[in-house]
């Protein structure tokens, strides 16, 4: 279904900015530019074997092993180095691609993305880009003055990291007269139903965005199995945890249940941080007793705080 006649002119607004930290990008003379984690650490390690190696094969010892000490020294400093600036962020910074677009046209295409800096990562939930690009591809690229206040308020999500909920209130809210361009069922109305979801979904005081894809069992061999095959038992569960929303400490908890089911043992499995978007794997060990007829699992929030999906 095509969209209503739109009206009016695009209201212009400025988004809010924050101070951009100079420190992580000082250091871009160790790591270069668009670091990233892994090879960080891939080229710590080869220039430690090869020191290693060096001193190992050349120097006697004594002198070679208090040489080698000090290489392993820097080493684990410099692991310690790339732990901190990961957990900073440094590694996920999102940089700009050039291209011979000109930016104010890239800018008038594009008003849902920054232009002065590079936008500050935002969780999978609440990332709009593709449902925007969608709406423009509709009206060729001019969006209606129905999405002013939507794109404003959708910078300034980008651009800020301490207030997003309060921000994503506001998105909600703007999001009412984009809903009244389309008629129920067209594309444009199922990309709002969307995006209302999800908005509810990151603003609801209910739940985190921690979800379990999978809970699987194994004896300790390896051979997946059923809890009731693995009685009497030191089994291994193994859980995979997904974050979409902001970074969080995550742990699961699993219970095994008898045939009355009650509660006969449970387990947590602590999961550390869960950046945005990332899937993470923990396993660990669990007694199986004799009674036990089924498993079950929930997740949430490390600490204080409510499980919020399970399996």
């Amino acid at each position: 279904m095509s969209p209503r006649e739109r009206t009016g002119e695009r209201s212009d607004a400025t988004p809010e900015t924050e101070v951009e930290s100079t420190f992580l990008d000082g250091i871009e003379f160790l790591t270069g530019r668009d670091p990233n984690l892994g090879s960080f650490l891939l080229v710590v390690g080869i220039v430690t074997c090869v020191f290693i190696a060096l001193f190992q094969f050349t120097l006697p010892p004594p002198v070679s092993h208090l040489l080698t000490a000090g290489v392993v020294f820097v080493t684990v400093l410099s692991a310690v180095f790339g732990s901190v600036l990961d957990g900073l962020g440094f590694f996920e910074r999102e940089t700009t691609t050039t291209t011979d677009e000109p930016a104010d046209r890239q800018s008038a295409a594009r008003p849902w993305v920054p232009a002065e800096r590079p936008s500050a990562p935002l969780p999978p939930v609440i990332n709009f880009d593709a449902e925007l690009r969608a709406y423009a591809d509709m009206y060729d690229g001019d969006l209606p003055v129905e999405f002013g206040p939507f794109i404003s308020d959708y910078l300034r999500l980008k651009t800020n990291t301490d207030n997003r909920a309060t921000i994503a209130s506001d998105l909600r809210a703007d999001l009412n007269p984009i809903g009244t361009l389309f008629e129920a069922g067209s594309e444009g109305d199922e990309l709002y139903e969307e995006i209302s979801d999800r908005l509810f979904r990151y603003i609801s005081s209910k739940g985190t965005h921690l979800t379990l894809n999978r809970v699987t069992f194994s004896d300790k061999d390896g051979t997946e199995a059923d809890v009731t095959a693995l009685r009497n038992q030191l089994a291994n569960v193994e859980l995979d945890i997904t974050n979409e929303g902001e970074p969080a400490e995550a742990a699961a908890i699993v219970t095994l249940y008898d045939e009355d089911d009650a509660a006969i043992l449970s387990r947590t499995c602590e999961a550390g941080l869960v950046r945005p978007g990332a899937t993470k794997v923990i396993s660990a060990e669990i007694f199986v007793p004799s009674d036990a007829e089924r498993a079950g699992a929930t997740v949430g929030v490390s600490g204080p705080g409510r499980a919020v999906a399970g399996a």
